[in-house]
C-alpha cells in the first residue's frame, strides 16, 4: 500500500498513539513498582491524569499534547518551568509512527496489516520498559502472544498449530536455559519476562522459526553490548527483551530471507 494520504494517515495515528506510549511506558511501571514495594503512588503517575511536566508538574495545555510537534516547538524543553523534557517522548512517538507506516506500506490495509500494526506497539511499549526498568511487564506480553495467536488462527503467518508450538518452545527453551545456567553458576541469567516475550513471538511466527529468532536476538545483544562496552556504557545484566523485539520486527518484515539464513 504506497498511496501518500493512507502513508500519511498511518503515520498521523502512528504519533497520536506514540504520544499515548510515552506516557504509559512512563508511568505505568513507575505505579506498579510503587504498588509492589507499598509506596505511595504520586498523582502523577495516575494513568487518568492529563499530561503534566515531570519537573514542576504543570499541566499542559491540549494544543502542547500534538505528538513530536510540540516537543520541537519547545526546543525539548518545559513551556512553564524552563526544564529539559526527555528525547524518550519524541523517540518513542517517532518509532511508534515510523512502525505503523511501516505495516501499512508492507501488509496494506488488511487484517494482516492490522495485526502487523499492533505488534509493532506492542513491541514499542516492552522494548521501552525493559530498557529503562528491566522488566517485561505481563500487561504487554500477554496480549502480544494472544495477538499472535489470534492472527494465525487465521493462517496470517503460519498455521494455528505451528503458533501454537512456537509459543511452547519459545517458552520451554528459554526456561530450559535459566534453569540449567542457575544450576550450574548459582545465579540468575536472565527473567520470566524474557520466556513469556520469546513464547509471544514464538506464537507470530511458528516454532520453524524459534531457532532463528534465537539466534538472532542473541547475536544482536552481543555486538551491542560490545559497542556499548567500547563506549564504556556496557553493562553486566543487560535487558534481553529488546533484542527479542528487534529480532522480532525483523522477521515479521523480512522473515523469507532470514529463514533461507538461518
Amino acid at each position: 500500500m504506497h498511496d501518500p494520504l493512507v502513508l500519511l494517515a498511518a503515520a498521523i495515528i502512528g504519533l497520536i498513539f506514540g504520544s499515548f506510549f510515552s506516557m504509559l511506558s512512563w508511568r505505568l511501571p513507575r505505579r506498579l513498582l510503587a504498588e509492589y514495594h507499598g509506596e505511595p503512588v504520586p498523582p502523577l503517575w495516575d494513568l487518568r491524569t492529563r499530561s503534566a511536566c515531570p519537573h514542576c508538574e504543570t499541566t499542559l495545555p491540549w494544543y502542547r499534547l500534538i505528538p513530536l510537534l510540540s516537543w520541537l516547538a519547545s526546543r525539548g524543553r518545559c513551556h512553564a518551568c524552563g526544564q529539559p523534557i526527555s528525547k524518550r517522548y519524541p523517540l518513542i512517538e517517532l518509532a511508534t509512527a515510523l512502525l505503523t507506516v511501516a505495516a501499512v506500506w508492507q501488509f496494506g490495509l488488511s487484517a494482516k496489516g492490522a495485526f502487523a500494526v499492533g505488534f509493532g506497539w506492542l513491541v514499542v511499549l516492552l522494548v521501552t520498559v525493559d530498557l529503562e526498568h528491566k522488566l517485561l511487564l505481563d500487561a504487554f506480553t500477554y496480549p502480544l502472544l494472544w495477538l499472535g495467536l489470534l492472527a494465525n488462527s487465521l493462517h496470517l503467518w503460519v498455521t494455528a498449530e505451528a503458533a501454537i508450538w512456537g509459543a511452547a518452545l519459545g517458552y520451554g527453551l528459554l526456561w530450559g536455559t535459566y534453569w540449567l545456567f542457575r544450576l550450574v553458576t548459582g545465579r540468575e541469567g536472565m527473567g520470566y519476562g524474557d520466556f513469556k516475550m520469546m513464547a509471544a513471538v514464538g506464537a507470530w511466527f511458528g516454532w520453524q522459526a524459534i531457532p532463528g529468532l534465537l539466534l538472532l536476538s542473541a547475536l544482536t545483544g552481543i555486538l551491542a553490548q560490545l559497542l556499548l562496552r567500547l563506549a564504556g556504557r556496557g553493562e553486566t545484566h543487560f535487558a534481553f527483551g529488546p533484542y527479542i523485539g528487534l529480532a522480532g520486527l525483523a522477521w515479521l518484515y523480512f522473515g523469507p530471507q532470514l529463514e533461507r539464513l538461518f
